[in-house]
């Protein structure tokens, strides 16, 4: 009876708990080595809840289930386009699947385009330090060959305080692109968090609706 529990799919209702915990969250825009946290801090919350009727549930399996439901929606999605006709009417499931996975696709996208930055960038900084350390080389090898050995330590002494400058101003470039990039991450996060507190006060204003309704009639 253990296993049949531990193995049954996940409710309608469930999932859409799950969704609302991680509208709330946002875990797939956690920092690099925070991600399984948030996660397991969404779990925490669903079991904690009172109503979320699965106790199997942890931060993987969250994780899982979500990431399941998002590429469900996603091929629901690509198939709809193709298709003619009037749409039927979304749930709330469906809103909640709508919403996080434009935030999901934009998290992702942002991280590729700050890896290709980021790689760009060191790409950059690797091939001018080569050509500094080339040239610098040439130099003194030219050095020592037209001028004795007090004039060619002075040259190259100076061109190798020029070649370390140099070297430092493009380490300080690549610190400044990702500075710049972590700030603009950051914003984007926060946007998408007052979005998530948004959702669920609409939400709980319409909880509240419909226990009005229901209680009237």
């Amino acid at each position: 009876m253990s296993t049949q529990t531990m193995r049954r799919n996940f409710t309608e209702q469930e999932d859409i708990m799950l969704l609302r915990q991680v509208s709330l969250e946002m875990p797939f825009q956690a920092r690099r080595g925070q991600v399984m946290e948030r996660w397991a801090d969404v779990a925490s919350a669903l079991l904690g809840s009172g109503e979320f009727t699965r106790d199997d549930i942890d931060a993987k399996r969250a994780c899982n289930r979500f990431m399941l439901l998002l590429d469900g929606h996603h091929r629901i999605n690509k198939e709809s386009q193709c298709a003619s006709g009037v749409s039927d009417e979304v749930g709330e499931k469906t809103n909640f699947l709508d919403d996080l996975m434009v935030a999901y696709d934009d998290t992702k996208m942002v991280e590729a385009q700050r890896a290709d930055e980021t790689r760009e960038a060191a790409d950059h900084a690797e091939a001018m330090g080569s050509f500094i350390r080339a040239e610098a080389m040439k130099s003194m090898g030219k050095r020592k060959r037209e001028r004795d050995e007090e004039d060619s330590g002075a040259g190259g002494g100076k061109f190798m305080r020029v070649s370390a400058l140099m070297h430092e101003q493009a380490k300080a470039e690549l610190e400044f692109q990702k500075e710049k990039f972590d700030k603009e991450y950051e914003e984007r996060r926060k946007d998408r968090e007052i979005m998530a507190e948004h959702m669920r006060q609409q939400q709980e204003s319409m909880n509240t609706l419909i226990r009005m309704m229901i209680n009237k009639s």
